[in-house]
């Protein structure tokens, strides 16, 4: 402890040279200043609590001067009510070698308190203990402020319609509002930590917890579904959302998060995911019923109502042979009447062709080929076509891919505003790809939502039916291009 006797200091000196003595000083000077002016209080303290000695910014804290301090006893400086603990934080002092700890409120010479953070251990002759005394007020104030902003949290969280948590640094849980307890039916003690845990169905920890961990290490908001157990042991599906916690100084303090039952919202996409699923497989089968009535009126077309247009074309022809000269009139009339039944025929092999076109049953690559030839003679629009070899497919897929890409011709015929189309079909991997591309005013953003406007839908309708992919890339007046990719059920 640094002395104050001038006296004996002047004795100390005086077997110095002076130079030493004049070092000494200022050393001494420096090492006086540095105790007074410290930023925390020192006290000497003897067994009874009397004041020996204390440094300027001790006697600051009490607002008293330090030469009416010495000699004082520290404990009339403590509340009242705290006395006591002060005198057996004193006893404790001088029956250890050990530092001791304790904080206290103490009273300045206006008998305004403040609280004060003490450390003090007894010297080495144990009459005396060196103290430290430092004014944590301010941090009292803001564990006040804090302790307050916590509990209006809790009182608001807790009236919140949906399920709150908060959490520490190290992903352990710290906090769950009251409708989180309502709901599991669960005490706070059983959640806190990793126990809430056990509420989390066993299929879904894995995803929640390795979501959470992300999180956590890049300091970001995160969300995840999984499914919770209620009080009554039934599963709900919650979306939990989380975002980091940090203190005014840029600390992480760890997440805050909230839960939303979304329960009748998965009930309701599952729903409509059957509904659509249902509603595919209604597409597929009418589709296929379609395809077997066409099959079935073109071929009583072509055996019943084509035989007989056959047949009667050449009776005509005969009776056109024999009335040639006899009956100028007759024949004149005969002809027009073969013109007729030409025409006929013409059409009803056109109906037949547009039922079921008879180049199916020579495989898709034939089909495909008459059909790019037709579209060319029809629309009179330049088209490239590009196939590998013969690619076999069953009936119905071969059947289907062909209609896709008969819609996809009309579709250029009637929006494209097209000059040139290229159509490729080709094998990638396990799937048969299709693409056909136009240099057409390509599709608006709004044209695929026009009443109406199933062409597109139905493409679309018979992929997914299929099981394949469909994609389409178009640019306004830069031509569009689908890609239509479906699974080979075997090896072509």
């Amino acid at each position: 402890m640094f002395t104050h006797d001038p006296t004996v200091q002047q004795q100390e000196l005086s077997y110095l040279p002076v130079n030493s003595v004049l070092d000494t000083n200022r050393l001494t000077n420096r090492y006086a200043d540095l105790y007074d002016f410290a930023p925390v209080g020192y006290f000497c303290i003897d067994r009874q609590g009397l004041i020996r000695d204390v440094n300027l910014t001790g006697a600051g804290l009490l607002v008293i001067p330090r030469a009416s301090l010495v000699g004082s006893n520290l404990s009339d400086y403590i509340e009242p009510h705290l006395q006591a603990d002060f005198s057996s934080f004193l006893e404790d002092v001088f029956s250890s070698e050990e530092k001791k700890i304790c904080e206290l409120s103490l009273l300045n010479a206006m008998k305004q308190p403040f609280h004060a953070h003490i450390e003090a251990n007894v010297d080495s002759a144990t009459q005396t203990c060196r103290m430290v005394v430092c004014d944590i007020s301010a941090r009292k104030q803001a564990e006040r402020i804090l302790i307050e902003s916590e509990e209006r949290f809790h009182l608001m969280a807790d009236s919140a319609p949906v399920l709150i948590w908060t959490t520490g640094p190290d992903q352990q849980y710290l906090w769950f509002n009251k409708m989180w307890l309502d709901f599991t039916g669960r005490t706070l003690e059983q959640e806190l930590n990793q126990g809430w845990i056990e509420g989390i169905h066993d299929e879904d920890v894995a995803h929640y917890l390795a979501s959470q961990s992300a999180a956590f290490a890049e300091r970001s908001p995160f969300s995840v579904e999984y499914r919770l157990r209620s009080s009554i042991g039934h599963y709900h599906y919650m979306l939990a959302h989380g975002v980091p916690r940090t203190s005014p100084s840029g600390r992480f303090l760890g997440y805050i998060g909230s839960c939303t039952d979304i329960s009748e919202r998965k009930n309701a996409e599952e729903q409509l995911r059957h509904s659509r699923q249902m509603l595919r497989h209604l597409v597929s089968y009418q589709e296929r019923v379609r395809e077997d009535e066409r099959k079935r009126i073109a071929r009583e077309i072509h055996d019943d109502l084509g035989q007989n247009l056959l047949a009667l074309r050449i009776d005509v022809s005969m009776l056109h042979t024999r009335t040639g000269r006899a009956h100028p009139k007759l024949n004149e009339r005969v002809s027009i009447a073969l013109s007729h039944i030409d025409a006929t025929m013409k059409a009803v092999r056109a109906a037949i062709n547009n039922l079921r076109p008879t180049v199916l049953d020579l495989g898709l690559t034939a089909a495909i080929e008459w059909q790019v030839q037709d579209f060319q003679r029809r629309s009179g629009i330049a088209c490239e076509l590009t196939m590998e070899d013969e690619v076999t497919l069953e009936d119905d897929r071969a059947t289907a891919l062909f209609r896709i890409l008969q819609e996809s011709l009309n579709n250029v015929i009637r929006h494209a505003q097209a000059s040139y189309v290229k159509i490729a079909l080709y094998r990638q991997e396990y799937k048969l790809c299709m693409k056909i591309a136009d240099n057409g005013i390509g599709i608006y953003p709004d044209c695929r939502r026009k009443a109406n406007s199933f062409g597109l839908v139905g493409i679309e309708e018979r992929i997914n039916a299929l099981g394949g992919e469909l994609t389409i890339d178009s640019q306004p007046d830069k031509g569009t291009v689908l890609t239509i990719s479906l699974p080979l059920q075997e090896q072509c």
